[in-house]
C-alpha cells in the first residue's frame, strides 16, 4: 500500500469525488462533463483531473486531443479508492 498516496487521496475531499464519479460512470468522462456533474468550476475540475492523471489514479484516453479529452480511472485508482 502506497500511504502517502492513500494520505493524500483522503486529504482531498474533491479527488474523492472524481476518482468515485469516474469509477460508477458507465463510459469515459471529458473534464466539461465532471464539471456539470459536479457543480464545481470548469478550473476546479481542471485541476483535479490534472492531480489524478499525475498521480495515476486516472487516466486520459485520446491525450493527443485538445478539446474533449476522456478520462477513466485506472486499476491503481480503483484500489485506492476502496482502501479510503
Amino acid at each position: 500500500m502506497d500511504w502517502e498516496l492513500y494520505a493524500w487521496l483522503k486529504r482531498g475531499s474533491r479527488r474523492k469525488e472524481v476518482l468515485r464519479l469516474l469509477l460508477n460512470s458507465q463510459s469515459p468522462l471529458t473534464t466539461n462533463e465532471i464539471k456539470l456533474k459536479l457543480k464545481v468550476a470548469i478550473s476546479q475540475a481542471s485541476f483535479t483531473v490534472k492531480e489524478l492523471n499525475d498521480k495515476r489514479l486516472i487516466e486520459c484516453l485520446n491525450p493527443k486531443d485538445n478539446i474533449g479529452r476522456l478520462y477513466h480511472a485506472t486499476k491503481k485508482g480503483r484500489e485506492i479508492l476502496n482502501e479510503v
